[in-house]
């Protein structure tokens, strides 16, 4: 075997900066940590050990591998960690927002009702996220093209995510329980908009970073991405263990201790990992960086340089995983109780429970069809655009436990409903994300030069649904007496994140329909339609709001719908081709036009 770099850069002099930038990012997060982040406040316990020892040891383990030679598992170890520290940076700056809500006894325990300002420890801390993130794209890009190989099989892929699902559901769950009036504290569903937006990310990171490195074809990069996502993971929710067991009024709580069974599941994951692949003596080059294997640069041709995507079947497998849990825990959500009355007893009952239902049950059906290959294909555009029908319901379906909750006094508290409605939203923006790394994989997979597109007629109903889709998704549906159902344009709500999020995505299909093979655009245009269909669906399923009737949103969907269905059966037949005068020369003298002369 022989050095051979990739040549898009030189990966032996990449890792080593990757390294150092997680030195770095291990130093400042270290600092943050000892620094007080709010300016004349201390932490609720002695902390600064437990975060010192969390901050290292990402760095830590990846030195360890590269000093014995594994260098494509170090790289790993670092993307794995940097995956989640989009989410950790925001949920920091709650800090910065209001350091009272963010819950953080190992940083910050308020005493009294203040709004202290930033001190030095937050941006220290923040500035070690954005160095961890840019020491995992280094390590990434250190790997360079890899030799295509399977060190775990379907088995790895699945159990891998599972295992990080299990994670997210933590992470979306109470930290601890507390009954500290300076220290309110709930699931990330009742918390402010930063906390939300920082659980939401990490709880997609986990199982999308851990489906990749698992397919990723590298038994280093898998085993490496698993042990850094693991020790993440561990950072993020063993404080809050901790401070539900050290912390006076407070007490430990579930979702620390799910993460953590999460966590420790990856690190199972990944030595499954390592013990394939040093059971593959054929693969143990895939360890060191630049070697290649003999041939591999003419069999690559011009692919050299492009990181090795995971196969598209078993992205197929992942994303309908990820598509039928998502269903699952949608008609959970859906059937189970999300508000409680005094004892436990079942309250009122969301009026789009039956909304979200029908959500759920599409989604899961079209993630059925991804573990039949024949029909993988055809059905993956349409999931990648009915998975919004989920958070379309599904934020709609938490209203009604959102106002419980500020019904506190009343006796009404929300119920387990919640958490599963909670994490059907999560995983299906995993399930969006999972798609869409499969479809590029397709596309890469595929002759996309001068392939069939659809005809021109195409454009005049994908313009009129994409306008119509504007007001169907932005105005009132449902109106009723004393009840404003929220919208885009008015009363912004908790519902009104699900319609913005539906919005996008059946305008940005049909900005995407014109540039796809037909049979694809039709298949995306059939997923708006589907979506477009639940929120005409939002009137005869909603039940229990008294005198309720069809606004101009509602019409305005209902046309849209047609639009889009049309544009369906118009994207299935490809533009015809102009016949050339010297085409139509030739089969006039009975000669074959595509003979080479």
């Amino acid at each position: 075997m022989t050095d051979t770099p990739p040549a898009d850069g030189q990966p032996n002099a990449m890792l080593p900066t990757a390294l150092g930038l997680g030195a770095v990012a291990a130093v400042l997060l270290s600092l943050g940590s000892a620094i007080p982040v709010v300016a004349d406040a201390a932490p609720g316990y002695s902390s600064t050990a437990l975060l010192i020892v969390l901050a290292v040891l990402p760095i830590v383990l990846a030195a360890v591998f590269a000093l014995r030679g594994r260098y494509v598992t170090a790289a790993g170890v670092l993307a794995g960690a940097a995956a989640l520290a989009p989410g950790r940076a925001i949920l920091d700056l709650q800090f910065l927002a209001d350091p009272s809500a963010a819950a953080r006894p190992e940083l910050y325990r308020p005493e009294v009702f203040a709004m202290p300002g930033p001190a030095a420890g937050l941006w220290l801390l923040l500035a070690g996220h954005v160095a961890t993130l840019a020491a995992g794209i280094l390590g990434v890009r250190a790997i360079g093209p890899r030799p295509e190989s399977e060190p775990g099989g379907r088995g790895l892929l699945l159990t891998g995510a599972f295992a990080a699902t299990v994670a997210a559901v933590g992470v979306m769950m109470q930290p601890f329980s507390t009954n500290d009036a300076f220290l309110p504290v709930g699931s990330a569903f009742e918390g402010p908009g930063l906390v939300l937006a920082g659980c939401l990310v990490l709880a997609v990171a986990l199982p999308v970073t851990a489906g990749l490195v698992t397919s990723s074809g590298t038994a280093g990069l898998t085993t490496g991405g698993l042990v850094g996502l693991a020790v993440a993971a561990v950072a993020v929710s063993l404080p809050n263990l901790v401070s539900g067991l050290v912390v006076d009024r407070l007490s430990v709580a579930s979702g620390p201790v799910v993460v953590l069974v999460g966590a420790v599941a990856l690190l199972v994951v990944a030595v499954r990992a390592h013990v394939a692949d040093r059971g593959e003596s054929a693969s143990a080059d895939g360890e060191r960086l630049g070697e290649a294997m003999p041939g591999e640069n003419e069999a690559r041709g011009d692919q050299a340089g492009v990181a090795n995507l995971p196969g598209v079947r078993r992205l197929w497998v992942a994303t309908g995983v990820l598509a039928v849990l998502t269903g699952v825990l949608s008609l959970i959500g859906a059937l189970t109780a999300q508000v409680l009355i005094i004892g436990d007893l079942p309250g009122p009952e969301s009026p789009w429970r039956w909304l979200l239902f029908v959500a759920g049950l599409l989604t899961g059906v079209l993630g059925l069809a991804m573990f039949v290959p024949r029909l993988a294909a055809n059905m993956r555009p349409a999931l990648s655009v009915c998975w919004a029908g989920v958070p379309l319901a599904g934020t709609a379906v938490l209203t009604t436990a959102i106002t419980a909750t500020e019904l506190r006094a009343a006796g009404l508290t929300p119920g387990p409903g919640v958490l599963w409605t909670a994490v059907a939203i999560v995983a299906a923006v995993a399930t969006a994300c999972c798609s869409v790394v499969a479809g590029m994989v397709e596309r890469d997979n595929e002759d996309v030069a001068g392939g069939d597109r659809p005809g021109p007629n195409l454009m005049t109903p994908l313009v009129a649904g994409g306008i119509l889709a504007i007001g169907g998704f932005g105005t009132p549906s449902i109106l009723a007496p004393d009840y404003v159902e929220p919208a885009l344009w008015s009363n912004f709500g908790t519902p009104s994140w699900g319609l913005l999020l539906a919005l996008i995505t059946v305008v940005g299909v049909c900005l995407l329909a014109p540039r796809c093979r037909p049979a694809r655009a039709a298949a995306l245009l059939a997923g708006a339609t589907c979506l477009a269909g639940l929120r005409v669906a939002e009137y005869p399923l909603t039940v229990g709001v008294a005198g309720a009737h069809p606004g101009v949103g509602w019409w305005l969907a209902l046309a849209c719908a047609v639009a889009l269905l049309i544009a369906t059966a118009v994207a299935a037949r490809p533009a015809k081709k102009p016949t050339t005068g010297r085409t139509t020369a030739s089969r006039s003298r009975g000669e074959d036009p595509t003979r080479k002369r």
